[in-house]
């Protein structure tokens, strides 16, 4: 089948881009070809892409930038539209060499621009090469420009990934007609999980569509021929410098460094962590603007600072609290922890290494050595992608009981029978309830046993893969 995969972004550093990346793997392994249609800037790296083509300025024309032999069953093309060094996104942050403005902050004249170059793109693209299915990322503005495109020569899929939601589609009333009409004629439109079903046919209804019977759930999937048990000490040395591998804990986040992704809570219960696991180490793996805030919290609380350590959390728009799971901490707690923090050996820092940015093939590894993963999102998320890669790797998922983190959750605690998995609800206390869970994770389960950690991985691969996920759009082509 002809398959046209619709991301507009990069292939890494989001959970949406993982999930174009390894749909479109799939499919290629499967032996259809693909037509993935992106901004990544290395394509080269990804063993499934065998060409690459990028439009023209007037994105009427495809020119050839490279073509390999087909190296899988399949063949898939990447193709660039030219977007004029701008890229229109859902949150803040850079995308080098574009220069990135959410669409919430963009002129309306610049949100027009950006269609008008992507209709154009996708245009000469489907002219060029045909199309069986296409399936769209996000609700805006990709489902929109394949339907102008398209005019009907192919069904569309649209899939709903969550960020585009929250950041963009409820807070920018322009963005409504564009959400309306790009699910309007769609075949069917696929979320993550049942939570972010409801939030789509809701927000579909304000718009005055019902798209209710044609919504359905289809969980994201996991590679668990790169996330599998087994640690590679001399990787987790290089990832993670100066840690020791033979360390009894390791507790890895791993996600972008937003104030949504709850690592101010994590940070806050560390020194509790600590009072029972002395031994215990957190990797943060990760870039965004938390990164520089988290610096002066951690010194502080070093220094037994407690006030001071409230101070920035209090002015600090990165490190804020949310009234679902309480304050990051109180002032009396915040001295406290400050003067537990104080008498850690080492330092509270030595504790706490940041990795900055790693690509799968490098954090596969560092989850292959961890104990536990960290998802403690305070922020409604459609899937827990970050907690199935560690499920496969053999280690524990622990995040925030809420919308599209509950699936992988609920999986792993009927598996282990251990209800505690799904205690961190919204209307609790976050850094004192995270503190005791993970302490009580590591001292009654065996996370360093390798037939544990075979289990697990045995479970993300049952019940999580790309190859189901794949079958489930082919069907809609084939309908």
């Amino acid at each position: 089948m002809r398959v046209a995969v619709v991301h507009g972004y990069f292939l890494a550093d989001s959970g949406s881009a993982i999930y174009t990346r390894e749909l479109a793997r799939a499919l290629t392994h499967m032996g259809h070809e693909v037509t993935l249609i992106c901004q990544d800037q290395h394509p080269e790296v990804y063993d499934f892409i065998d060409s690459l083509y990028d439009l023209d300025p007037g994105n009427s024309e495809a020119a050839t930038i490279y073509e390999l032999p087909p190296r899988f069953a399949g063949r898939c093309r990447m193709v660039r539209p030219h977007l004029d060094g701008r890229l229109l996104t859902y949150v803040a942050g850079p995308f080098p060499p574009f220069e990135a403005i959410p669409f919430q902050d963009a002129p309306t004249e610049a949100i027009e621009d950006y269609a008008r170059a992507n209709i154009a793109a996708m245009s000469a693209i489907f002219k060029r090469w045909s199309q069986d299915l296409v399936q769209a990322n996000h609700a805006v503005l990709q489902p929109y420009l394949v339907r102008q495109a398209l005019q009907g020569a192919a069904q569309y899929v649209v899939t709903i990934h969550g960020s585009e939601l929250n950041f963009t589609v409820r807070r920018d009333p322009r963005m409504a007609p564009y959400f309306a009409l790009g699910l309007e004629k769609a075949a069917a439109v696929v979320t993550l999980s049942e939570t972010s079903r409801q939030q789509t046919v809701e927000l579909a209804v304000a718009s005055s569509l019902n798209i209710d019977t044609r919504t359905v759930i289809v969980a994201p999937g996991v590679d668990t021929g790169l996330f599998v048990p087994g640690v590679d000490h001399a990787a987790l040395a290089d990832m993670c410098g100066g840690i020791d591998p033979d360390i009894d804990d390791l507790v890895v986040f791993a996600g972008r460094l937003l104030w949504t992704k709850g690592l101010q809570y994590v940070v806050a219960a560390l020194p509790a962590m600590l009072e029972l696991r002395p031994r215990l180490q957190l990797a943060i793996v990760g870039a965004g603007p938390m990164r520089e805030s988290l610096g002066p919290f951690i010194t502080a609380l070093e220094r037994g600072e407690g006030g001071e350590a409230a101070a920035i959390v209090e002015r600090d728009p990165e490190l804020r609290a949310v009234p679902d799971y309480g304050p990051v901490m109180t002032q009396a707690a915040m001295e406290s922890v400050a003067r537990s923090a104080s008498g850690i050996d080492g330092g509270l820092s030595a504790h706490i290494h940041f990795t900055g940015h790693l690509p799968h093939e490098r954090l596969a590894p560092l989850f292959a050595a961890a104990d536990i993963s960290l998802a403690p999102s305070v922020y409604p998320e459609a899937f827990g992608l970050v907690s199935i890669e560690a499920l496969a790797a053999g280690a524990i998922p622990v995040a925030t009981y809420q919308t599209g983190l509950r699936t992988p959750l609920d999986v792993v605690a009927g598996e282990l029978q251990d209800e505690k998995l799904r205690m961190l609800e919204p209307g609790i206390s976050l850094t004192e309830e995270l503190a005791g869970l993970v302490v009580s994770i590591l001292e009654e389960h065996p996370t360093r046993d390798p037939g544990f950690r075979v289990r697990l991985h045995a479970l993300a691969a049952r019940n999580f893969s790309w190859e189901i996920v794949a079958r489930r759009y082919l069907a809609w082509g084939e309908a």
